[in-house]
């Protein structure tokens, strides 16, 4: 594990069922050595919330007539700079720019309502104009968490629950943070920060809480960061997903609709669908590896460590859940999750073949 964090698991499925799952680890090195992990681990999911949560739910509201995908981003934010669709959001193509610490703002002071705050902060930071191009964004997602919410009347947390993760019998879950919140127990760890760096949250050791300093200063429950899973929760929802796209609908998913987020792009030219991102052609720099197909093909990795690749037409998924930046995410260890990442799908490829 040297390189990429203390803790892993990995699910690989064909067929629409799960065949292999394996963990190893330990929940932290620093500032002592934790427990061994089991597959009761809870993993800080990363960005693998965009596609889990937000895009989820996003399919649900979408299949049940409750969110048009055309309609503006301000019909539901009015005072969003950007005057992209639901659909650009959903596929990076709205002109938000990738990301802002916003956290510096939200970090000092008092802030009676951190969650709506961070959108706000958000919705306001200039704009391009979409649809031309795709640009990776945490600062649209967060919108899209938004208006999740505001399509479903729930907030993002009872939105995921109801109309996700109950029905597709998911634990997973957001940690709220603020004052008196507790950390979620179980958890692998993430960063061990410095709390006297000038430049970083003063955090300490993160454990049970959001890795992300936007999704912990701004409450915790976010649109693009926040949910916390098992491999088995991770495991389910990729099987979600790969049967209802074969025509077996799961929970509130409708397979016309899991079809058409993971085809339809929002700019001329990007490797994005909606929500998900597509398997790059170019050798040596896909993190799905050189052998997953890349025709039905989606996936989306986390900043902490986590990843998921699913190929649709045959059922099959790679789901590898890391903490990459425990202790740090300096040094090499965001190259060496990608090569691990790499070598798992490649594997998995050469163990199963591609009849």
């Amino acid at each position: 594990m040297s390189g990429v964090g203390s803790a892993a698991a990995v699910s690989v499925g064909d067929g629409g069922r799960e065949i292999f799952r394996h963990v190893c680890g330990r929940a932290r090195r620093l500032p002592e050595p934790g427990p061994e992990i089991d597959e009761r681990a809870w993993f800080d999911l990363a960005s693998l919330t965009k596609p889990m949560a937000t895009v989820a739910c996003a399919m649900v509201l979408a299949g049940e007539g409750r969110l048009d995908l055309d309609e503006p981003v301000r019909r539901w934010i009015p005072g969003a700079a950007t005057v992209g669709t639901v659909r650009e959001l959903l596929g990076h193509a709205s002109g938000c720019i990738a990301h802002v610490e916003l956290f510096r703002t939200l970090r000092r002071g008092a802030h009676p309502d951190r969650r709506a705050e961070l959108i706000d902060l958000a919705a306001r930071v200039p704009a391009q104009p979409p649809g031309a191009a795709t640009v990776y964004t945490d600062l649209g997602f967060l919108q899209l968490g938004a208006v999740v919410e505001r399509a479903a009347e729930l907030p993002l947390e009872r939105a995921f629950a109801e109309l996700v993760a109950g029905p597709l019998d998911l634990g997973a879950r957001y940690v709220p943070t603020g004052e008196g919140a507790a950390p979620l127990a179980g958890a692998v760890a993430t960063e061990l920060v410095d709390p006297h760096a000038d430049d970083a949250p003063p955090r300490g050791l993160v454990e049970g809480f959001v890795h992300d300093e936007n999704a912990f200063y701004g409450g915790g429950v976010c649109g693009h960061a926040g949910l916390f899973a098992t491999i088995g929760d991770v495991a389910r929802f990729a099987a979600a997903i790969v049967q209802t796209w074969r025509g077996e609908p799961r929970g509130r998913l409708r397979p016309e609709v899991v079809r058409r987020f993971a085809s339809d792009r929002a700019a001329p030219t990007t490797t994005w669908r909606l929500g998900w991102d597509t398997p790059s052609v170019e050798p040596g720099v896909s993190s799905a590896g050189d052998r997953w197909p890349r025709a039905h093909a989606i996936g989306h990795t986390g900043f902490t460590g986590t990843s998921i690749w699913l190929d649709l037409a045959r059922g099959r998924w790679v789901v590898l859940l890391a903490n990459r930046v425990h202790p740090t995410r300096g040094g090499t260890s965001a190259d060496d999750i990608k090569a691990l990442r790499r070598a798992v799908a490649d594997t998995v490829v050469d163990a199963l073949g591609l009849p």
